[in-house]
């Protein structure tokens, strides 16, 4: 998902027509996802009603009880498929250059040109997730650990090119991911996430730092 509006082709046809069924439900379930998006991301996840989304989503309150059991598993099918789909933009951006280091900086520039894109996204994958309960943060843990496998991924790449890289585990690679997400917090909470870009630089010297001289982790 990678976008709050309501299409028209979203919107069924007013009085008789010959939408199959199962269309007719696809589309009802696209617009409530793209409704909980929206509205929580202007009013806030706590703040959000499932009366405020089935306005938005101009459909009916038992529209949506037939798709969701509850605000809580409508927003995270929301939360899963936007961190999916900007997930999937970065990947994308890495695959089109071949340098491992160029994958590394592709990946950490693409991702955050799509915050910059998507404001309201960006404030409910990095903000409001941390309101919806034990399932938001499990939702979010799963995110985090398929983002580390991603740039762990690149790391893999170096050494099979012959880079002699560091030992990296995951508290480097979630070092990276986390400062990313902390800059994007931040710019979301003051409503500047369209220049969240700026800090692009910041974060692929920090991901060059982390590969070249690895995380030193105390023992006892």
């Amino acid at each position: 998902m990678d976008s709050v509006k309501i299409d028209r082709d979203l919107l069924i046809p007013t009085g008789r027509h010959t939408l199959p069924a199962e269309e007719v439900s696809e589309r009802q379930r696209e617009r409530l996802l793209r409704a909980m998006a929206s509205c929580a991301s202007e009013l806030g996840y706590q703040n959000t009603t499932v009366a405020d989304v089935v306005r938005v989503a101009k459909t009916s309150r038992s529209a949506f009880y037939e798709q969701f059991a509850d605000k809580q598993e409508c927003f995270l099918e929301v939360y899963r498929r936007t961190t999916a789909t900007y997930i999937a933009a970065s990947i994308e951006a890495a695959a089109a250059v071949e340098p491992w280091r160029e994958k590394l900086e592709a990946g950490i520039s693409r991702y955050f040109e799509w915050m910059a894109e998507h404001p309201e996204v960006a404030r409910i994958t990095i903000i409001e997730i941390h309101e919806a309960g034990a399932e938001g943060l499990a939702a979010r843990s799963d995110a985090l650990r398929q983002w580390i496998r991603t740039i762990a991924g690149v790391a893999i790449l170096a050494r099979r090119a012959g880079e002699e890289l560091p030992e990296l585990d995951e508290v480097g690679f979630a070092a990276i991911i986390l400062t990313a997400e902390a800059y994007v917090h931040d710019y979301a909470r003051r409503g500047c996430v369209a220049r969240v870009r700026e800090k692009t630089p910041a974060v692929i010297a920090l991901a060059r730092v982390l590969f070249q001289h690895g995380v030193a982790v105390p023992t006892r």
